[in-house]
């Protein structure tokens, strides 16, 4: 199958459908979240393994040296000589940006909420893009056994939704793209409990149960603050060594005829990154190529199959796809299934392969 990029191209920020798959993963005790851009770079791995001369090329370790003399850790570098790393040609640079979850920025002194029986707090969603913002009352019903009850109810719906709560637990509150009001459930499936897009999200957490009281506290998903610091740091990279080995800081100064140096960025996540920080990443650097949630999503479970779900994360490594065959086999059958339509090229807006001749990275259409 060929996942249609289409579904996630947005022309707004919102909280990406891979985020519910790492949510599901967290509520059973495993923090994968630091394993995603170790996924990500796994799956381009492959792509690039399917191509000998690519691989022939391929060296990945060491830190690349720049015109400033400063030094970068890319995760692939191509040369003519990978082993003595002479003659660099290419490089291609990972980055993921997951959701910024902070405190409720009502006011710090919000952040903590202790209740007792039949006490309440209220969620204000009021986004700029909403026609009818939504109010959402949390009220605690009883205490008992260090198990807390609590009823959810909006102003949107006349519904209430009673739910029992532990020590750690934790419910998201979302408005999703078409402005409807949804939570979640301590122990659900966040991929099947909110079917679509999410803009909005806010969560509380338990912190402590008492006979007398519960308290919560307050946060906040937030998605763009850190994608322009990511697109600087990548950006630099790109300009860093395109000035050095073609003499040009810009990427439109450099004659394609006469190019020696091609720097590529594979990033996932994609919803997350805002109007200004992709604008930074398509003016800055070569090509700019995006791993699909859904490519994403489908690896960790074929990960979680194969592996288990308590011993697949020392799995989802560099080395380990360099080293274990069985590592190899679940990325290579994930490419497979999507009929090696992995990098979406958001400025050519296709997916696109990785080539290499004549000593020079070129990206061929699919």
């Amino acid at each position: 199958m060929i996942v249609d990029m289409q579904n996630e191209l947005r022309s707004f920020t919102y909280i990406s459908n891979l985020y519910k798959c790492i949510a599901n993963y967290n509520l059973m005790g495993h923090q994968i979240g630091r394993k995603v851009g170790d996924m990500l770079e796994i799956l381009t791995m492959g792509v690039v393994y399917q191509n000998n001369e690519l691989k022939r090329h391929l060296n990945t370790e060491g830190k690349l040296e720049g015109f400033t003399s400063a030094g970068h850790k890319v995760e692939f570098g191509f040369f003519r000589n990978p082993k003595t790393k002479d003659g660099l040609f290419g490089a291609i640079e990972c980055k993921c940006v997951g959701v910024e979850v902070t405190k409720n920025s009502q006011t710090a002194s919000k952040h903590i909420k202790i209740l007792h029986p039949n006490d309440f707090f209220e969620l204000s969603f009021a986004y700029d893009w909403m026609q009818n913002p939504v109010k959402a009352k949390v009220k605690l019903s009883s205490i008992s056994n260090n198990v807390a009850t609590i009823e959810i109810s909006n102003t949107q719906d006349n519904r209430i939704h009673q739910i029992t709560l532990e020590l750690d637990d934790n419910i998201k509150f979302i408005v999703d793209e078409i402005g409807t009001f949804l939570n979640t459930t301590p122990h659900g499936n966040m991929l099947t409990e909110i079917p679509n897009i999410i803009r909005g999200c806010k969560i509380i957490k338990v912190e402590s149960i008492t006979n007398t009281s519960v308290k919560f506290t307050l946060w906040d998903c937030l998605t763009g603050p850190q994608t322009i610091e990511k697109a600087k740091q990548a950006s630099l990279v790109a300009m860093d060594l395109r000035k050095k080995l073609d003499g040009h800081w810009g990427k439109e100064e450099v004659n394609p005829e006469n190019k020696s140096m091609t720097f590529i960025h594979v990033l996932c996540e994609f919803p997350h990154w805002e109007e200004k920080s992709r604008n930074v990443i398509k003016t800055c650097i070569d090509h700019n190529l995006v791993v699909p949630d859904e490519i994403l999503i489908y690896a960790f479970k074929c990960f979680e199959d194969h592996f288990g779900t308590a011993n697949m994360l020392p799995y989802i490594s560099k080395k380990k796809f360099e080293t274990n065959a069985q590592v190899r086999t679940v990325v290579n059958n994930v490419l497979n299934h999507f009929e090696n339509h992995i990098l979406f090229d958001i400025e050519q807006n296709c997916y696109v392969t990785i080539n290499c001749e004549n000593q020079k990275l070129s990206l061929n259409t699919l």
